[in-house]
């Protein structure tokens, strides 16, 4: 279905629902929370793609199941046969040239975990996208709303055994198949079964409340994955979709949205909201703050220099290259903190060259070295670098030398 039929279809179902029932915009606006004037922009047809949680609070507001405005939103698809929403998830994993052998494998994979405790989510932790401070704001206040209910506001590392006690989500083990059900399946797909495991880091059973994890994953890293499951669980909008009919699914873009905020919810979960940056700006901003701060709150090197750099109220600016499975590094991705943003603007263009020599500089020296970059006001700026590496990522953190700081005489000038 084309979006911009289903975007004119949920407006126009909206209007004439609201008008069969005699209600003003107003009234609908103040019973869902919501500013009066964006829901007449939807009703309109106005709204390219309203977020998921926004509708969840709109539906409210018309008192219309949610479900029902997903599908209007043409956020909702019928499957056409081969694959179930589940199958549709662990797929995704396998990029868009997965052979017909892996699709017939992930398929008598799943079935078989479905079979036991199905539905459930998937996490990754490579998921890399941004959105917008609107529903950062919203997963935020979610997930402190939780993080007060088990009592664990100030508490690090966060008790996520706590927090999932007050969700009523139990820990139940490890995601794995019994060796009758591996050795059936690997006569037909061989090692493609252990591939297909090997992709499932996390997984929720929405019926008995369980999660599960997959084997022998790092402290860091399981940490990562029961926040993302718990997550999953703690967003509303998210919630009451756990149970959609295999023959819907959610369209794939929304799917992927749904990760990114599971992964979201996770960080806030671990950082408790903006509690981490509070404590970083208290300091000058180093990879040695980074790596304290990752140790107290038990948060991966790369999540908590990314979570510093983007909320921080400082000039900053983070280059990360992060490590495929098979161990390759790949290209850099660049976050940047608001001030630093408005002053070099390099989250809308590729990391300039100086500062990737910068950051070889450093790495080799193991030391800060340090360039000059130009700022949006054509003036030339002193930019320290340093870098870090892990075996999951290569970090690299950029902070503008104050003029006559002392800091200049640690620095290797490139």
């Amino acid at each position: 279905m084309p979006r911009h039929r289903s975007r004119n279809q949920l407006g126009e179902r909206l209007r004439e629902y609201r008008e069969s029932c005699g209600w003003s915009l107003r009234e609908v606006a103040a019973k869902a929370g919501v500013n009066h004037g964006y829901l007449s922009q939807l009703e309109r047809g106005d709204v390219a793609e309203p977020a998921p949680s926004m509708l969840h609070k709109i539906a409210a507001g018309y008192d219309v199941p949610f479900s029902a405005l997903m599908q209007w939103a043409g956020y909702i698809e019928e499957t056409e046969g081969a694959l179930t929403p589940n199958q549709a998830i662990a797929l995704s994993y396998f990029g868009d040239d997965v052979s017909d052998d892996e699709l017939d494998a992930v398929r008598a994979v799943i079935d078989v975990l479905r079979s036991r405790r199905s539905p459930f989510g998937v996490e990754s932790e490579s998921l890399d996208g941004h959105l917008s401070p609107e529903d950062r704001k919203e997963i935020r206040a979610n997930v402190l709303m939780l993080l007060r209910r088990a009592d664990a506001v100030g508490v690090f590392p966060t008790p996520l055994e706590d927090v999932m006690s007050v969700s009523k989500l139990v820990a139940a083990g490890e995601i794995t198949l019994d060796d009758d059900e591996k050795r059936q399946l690997r006569k037909r797909f061989g090692t493609l079964v252990d591939k297909v495991l090997n992709q499932l880091m996390g997984v929720i059973h929405r019926g008995t409340r369980e999660v599960w994890v997959q084997p022998e994953l790092p402290t860091l890293r399981r940490r990562f994955v029961t926040a993302h499951e718990i997550g999953h669980d703690a967003l509303p909008w998210q919630r009451e979709l756990a149970y959609l009919d295999d023959d819907k699914r959610l369209r794939d873009d929304v799917r992927i949205r749904y990760e990114r905020e599971a992964n979201q919810a996770a960080i806030e979960l671990l950082a408790q909201g903006d509690t981490l940056r509070r404590e970083a700006d208290d300091s000058r901003l180093t990879m040695s703050i980074v790596s304290t701060l990752s140790n107290k709150y038990q948060i991966s090197l790369q999540a908590t220099a990314r979570r510093i750099t983007e909320e921080t109220r400082k000039d900053a600016a983070l280059a990360i290259r992060f490590r495929g499975r098979s161990g390759a590094i790949g290209p850099y991705h660049v976050y940047c903190s608001p001030t630093f943003q408005a002053r070099f603007g390099w989250a809308v263009v590729p990391l300039p060259a100086d500062a990737k020599l910068a950051a070889r500089e450093a790495s080799r020296a193991g030391e800060a070295a340090s360039f000059y970059a130009i700022d949006l006001s054509a003036t030339f700026v002193e930019v320290a670098t340093e870098t870090l590496e892990t075996p999951y990522a290569f970090i690299a953190l950029f902070t503008p030398v104050p003029k006559g700081s002392a800091v200049k005489r640690f620095l290797h000038v490139g």
